[in-house]
Order: C-alpha cells, then structure tokens, then sequence
C-alpha cells in the first residue's frame, strides 16, 4: 500500500481560506506539522465546495495545551479530546484544531473511553471511520498521505470502512447511519464488507442519542439522492431500528413509503410526511398523524417540523387508501381545507400529494395526475383571491362581536368567531362588517330560543 502519493491535481488547484492557512503556519512555524483531513479533503478531491474556514478540520501532533498557547484567542471545545477552536482575524474566522490522538473502549456506543494523543498522523487517520475520510494533506510542504486507499475508493464511488468495518461500527453506533447518509450525499455505494457489517451493528445503533440520529436522517433526506440513502437503510435494517412504525407495514406499503420519501420535492416536513404516510392506505389518516407525530417526537425532531408532518398526513392520507381523505372539489372545500392547514402549508400539501402520487404504480400514477393539477389550480385560484382562512382575518373582531350581542368575554365569543368564519369559508362576499354583523345578531338570536 503506498503511503506518499503525488499530490493529486485537485488539491494542488485548491484555493484555501487565510484563516486557515495562516493556523498552519504558525503551527508549522513552532515545529508542528499539521494537516487538513478528513470530509474536507475528501471534498476538494471531489470538487465540492467547501466554503468557509469552519468547514476545514485540521489534525496536528501538538497537544491542546500547545495550540491553546500559540494562540491566546480559542475557544477550548474539547480539550479532554484534543479539540480546540482557534479565532483568527479581526472577524474571526474558527478554525478546528484536533490533535493526533488514538481512541479505545466505546462503552456508550459512541464516545471513546480513552483518547490517546498520538505524533503520527498515520496512527491518527487509522481511528476515522471511512477510507475516503481518512486522508490528510498538508499544503504547506506539500504532501498528501493516504495510508487506507481512499483515493482509490473515490475512483470507484464507494464507501469502505477503515480496517475491519465490524469493529468501526461497534465504536461508534453512528457509523452505519453516516455511512448511507454519505452514500445518498455523494451518490456512492458501500463496499460490501462495509455494507454486510451493518446489521450486526443495529444494537449498537440504537444505542445512539435520538438528537444524533435525527441529524443524520434529516441530511439523509436533504441529500441529492435520499431514495439511495433510504434503500439502503432499509436493506441493511437501519430503518427499521430507527422508524419500527415502517417495519410494521406490509411490504407493499414499505415499498410505497420509500418511494414517496425518495420522490418527495419540499422541505423536511414534506418528506418525513411522505416516509411516514402509508400506513394510513389501511387505517384512519388522523391515527397514522398521531404515531408519525410520536416517532418524530421520539427522535427529537423539532417541534414545528413534528407538527406540520402530523397535520400533512391528516389531510392527505395515502392515496393507496380505499377510504381515502377525498380530494376537495369546490372553493369551498378548498377554502376550509386552507383554513385547517394554513395558507402557508399549501405547497407542502400539494408535493405530499405529487410524491405519493409518483409512488403509485404507472398506470395509478397517471390517473392521479389529472385530480392532482386540478386541485394545485384550484389552490392557486383561492389564494389569489385572499379569502379569510382565520378568524383573524375577519371585518369583524372580538371585541365588535361583544359589543354587539353585550356581553363579556367566554367561551360564546370564541363561538361566535367561528360561527362567522364557517359563514365566510362558504361566502367569502359576507366577510363585511355589516354582513358579519347581521349573521351574528342571527346565529345568537337562534341560540337564545
């Protein structure tokens, strides 16, 4: 195996921020040789663009105590683990320094026991997790170490663990998801070995924060090629060991749910949503929102992306479903439906809708397409025309409303409110005050005989 290479043309091209070459140099300058490695030199080889100071990390032989010293401005990340973030220039760029270190016991399934600093930088690559990751070149000199292949395995667009890929993912629980993440990011594959490793590793998965796992789930499906990233969680049982809701579906519906997922065109919500979905082809939709809304609360999702996929699959349901939420055929309809959803969260609904319409076999698909443009039409139509879709939207407030019927504030206000805003959902014409007035003089004389 060759240790030294030829520094290969990207790198030799590459453009480096100051901050960063000017760390290198006064690290270089006091005897210690230091290097950029790992993703970052991974992407320059690729071309991908790496913007910014903070997006390089560097690895040098000299101990946290040392680059703490030369370099009075830091932040002490993570002493204990040779990390230290230095500020260079006058709006600091941060520039991560992590020492030569070697690590063992992983007892938590994630973070070393023990960290060892180390002087070769070698040693040090041989801890990282992928061989396209376990690169390291240094500008200055230059040179460029590859102890592990990785430029090779960037040849052939694969992933491959470092070493024995059965030990690297009972270190680190993450591994296994990092590595279909990068594959679906990158649009590699895994090398066999790596990828046969992986089931033996779900207990150790586990094990892993739910913060943790929902960051790299939601890179997953952020990625170019997330239907890559989740075949692959599904073929080695990542997914079931992350979403066992999914594992519960009937094959077909599984199969549905991916492809939704991999054809889902929005933002998280959308395409969590659309993973979560299938299940209600055979149960309630507001049944299957609760347990999505539960499995995305149980991984930390935050909050607001939780509720909006919730309230997506209530409205959609699946389209697989023989009881199926029907599809809204009147401004009216649409206007309640935009009314419950928000006026926001209409293109959400509307790229649910396309995603699980593309997952459909050919010839549903097809049908579904003309329903589909329909509503997206109608849709844009009502928007157009700013209906009132809340009661804040109403020429007539709460406190006209008390005014008007005398009496004070409780629960018949909020009544009131709603009854008016169902009134203007159907006939957004009556949304005057003089119109609103009169219904409501109506609606309470009819409540108080």
């Amino acid at each position: 195996m060759a240790l030294r290479r030829p520094i290969p043309a990207a790198l030799a091209r590459a453009s480096l921020p100051r901050a960063l070459t000017e760390v290198l140099a006064r690290l270089a300058g006091a005897g210690h040789r230091s290097w950029v490695v790992g993703g970052a030199v991974r992407d320059l080889l690729l071309h991908r663009h790496r913007a910014g100071p903070a997006d390089f990390d560097l690895a040098t032989p000299a101990t946290p105590e040392q680059v703490m010293a030369l370099f009075p401005r830091h932040v002490p990340t993570g002493v204990k683990h040779g990390t230290v973030t230095v500020l260079v220039g006058a709006e600091p760029g941060k520039v991560e320094v992590t020492t030569f270190r070697g690590e063992s016991g992983y007892a938590d399934g994630r973070r070393p026991d023990a960290v060892t600093f180390l002087a070769d930088i070698d040693a040090d690559l041989a801890r990282r997790d992928f061989t396209v990751n376990a690169l390291a070149w240094d500008p200055l000199a230059p040179a460029f170490r590859d102890p592990f292949g990785g430029l090779e395995d960037l040849r052939r667009r694969r992933l491959r663990a470092v070493g024995e890929a059965t030990a690297r993912f009972a270190e680190d629980g993450l591994r296994p998801l990092r590595a279909v993440r990068l594959a679906a990011q990158l649009g590699f594959g895994l090398h066999p070995a790596t990828r046969a490793a992986i089931p033996a590793a779900l207990p150790v998965v586990v094990r892993v924060s739910a913060e943790r796992i929902c960051d790299e789930l939601t890179k997953l499906l952020g990625s170019p090629r997330p239907a890559h990233g989740l075949a692959l969680c599904a073929a080695t049982g990542l997914l079931d060991a992350v979403f066992p809701e999914l594992a519960r579906l009937p094959p077909v519906l599984r199969r549905h749910a991916l492809a939704a997922a991999g054809a889902a065109r929005g933002p998280l919500p959308v395409q969590l949503a659309a993973l979560l979905h299938a299940a209600a082809a055979g149960e309630p939709p507001a049944a299957v929102a609760r347990e999505a809304r539960e499995a995305l609360g149980r991984l930390r999702f935050p909050g607001a992306v939780a509720d909006e996929a919730e309230q997506l699959i209530r409205e959609h349901g699946c389209l697989r479903a023989r009881g199926r939420v029907p599809v809204p055929a009147s401004d009216p309809e649409v206007r309640r439906l935009l009314s419950r959803v928000g006026a926001g969260r209409a293109p959400a609904l509307l790229a649910l809708r396309e995603a699980d319409r593309l997952a459909l076999p050919a010839a549903a698909a097809r049908r579904e397409r003309a329903p589909g443009r329909a509503l997206a039409r109608r849709v844009r139509r009502v928007l157009a025309a700013r209906p009132p879709l809340g009661t804040g939207d109403l020429a007539l407030d709460g406190q006209e409303a008390m005014a008007l019927l005398g009496i004070g504030p409780g629960r018949e206000v909020g009544e009131a409110l709603r009854h008016l805003l169902d009134l203007a959902l159907e006939d957004p014409s009556l949304n005057t005050r003089g119109g609103l007035a009169a219904a409501l003089r109506g609606w309470w004389g009819s409540r108080s005989r």
